[in-house]
């Protein structure tokens, strides 16, 4: 075996070691959403707006985070609370619940309304737009995963 060759197969050995080292943070999931409805706007236009100006940033699903949290379940969540994600400081001690008093300004221009928000999002001035944005936000609803208790 050549020297070069050792050295590429400890490098990999190396990797797979540190990689096996690793633990990622498990997916987290917002409790179930106990607000009505948001009726106020549509919720269908709404999703082709999410579609459109926060699906490449936002995902649905829980673990899947992008350069955004995921949403589910956000309608009447306290902000900042999923571990698996990493939130400016600003929105960390806001104490803000999401609702359509906080959303609609934030979803308006988050930059203005948080300063230091990690959402880089374009503003959006169209308030009936943002009202259709909550109303398809407030579908967004998923039950409590159940646990599977491994104990035996």
């Amino acid at each position: 075996m050549s020297m070069v060759n050792k050295y590429q197969l400890g490098g990999i050995f190396a990797a797979v070691l540190m990689l096996a080292a690793c633990e990622r943070t498990p997916p987290d999931y917002r409790a179930p959403v106990t607000l009505p409805l948001y009726t106020e706007g549509d919720a269908d236009n709404g999703a082709l707006i999410y579609k459109d100006a926060c699906s490449q940033c936002h995902q649905l699903n829980p673990g899947l985070n992008k350069k955004g949290p995921q949403l589910m379940n956000i309608y009447g969540a306290q902000a900042a609370e999923l571990a698996d994600y990493t939130y400016s400081e600003g929105l960390q001690t806001s104490g803000w619940v999401w609702d359509a008093k906080t959303l609609d300004p934030y979803i308006a221009d988050a930059e203005k309304t948080m300063p230091d928000s990690k959402m880089l999002a374009d503003p959006m001035p169209d308030a009936k737009e943002r009202a259709d944005v909550i109303a398809y936000l407030s579908t967004l609803r998923a039950a409590a995963p159940v646990v599977e208790d491994n104990a035996n």
